[in-house]
């Protein structure tokens, strides 16, 4: 089996979800069937957040307001605007995090 990164592997699996509501057939593991579409919209977030919530609406439309998906895709915009300044960080290898958890024993019994 060819070697998948966790992202594209995540990706898939969501992907696979959402396929049957965008009309879309089986796509082997690993192939990037959505990525013409990611780089349609290219650095605009909001065709991409319309082009997200428009899912949304195919899938849910019948029980949601106007008001409810201006709403979706308001929060889709900013979930991708902070996923946009979280890339932005540049991380090494070594970098913890914020807090490092260490369970000590306890001397209490």
């Amino acid at each position: 089996m060819p070697y998948i990164a966790r992202r594209e592997f995540v990706g898939s699996v969501v992907l696979a979800a959402l396929a049957p509501m965008l009309g879309v057939g089986a796509m082997p593991l690993g192939s990037a069937w959505w990525e013409p579409a990611v780089h349609a919209a290219g650095e605009d977030l909001d065709a991409l957040a319309s082009a997200l919530a428009n899912v949304v609406r195919v899938q849910y439309g019948d029980r949601l307001t106007e008001a409810d998906l201006t709403s979706i895709t308001r929060q889709i915009r900013s979930g991708l605007e902070r996923a946009e300044s979280m890339r932005k960080v540049e991380l090494a290898n070594g970098d913890e995090p914020d807090f490092v958890f260490s369970a000590h024993s306890s001397s209490h019994r």
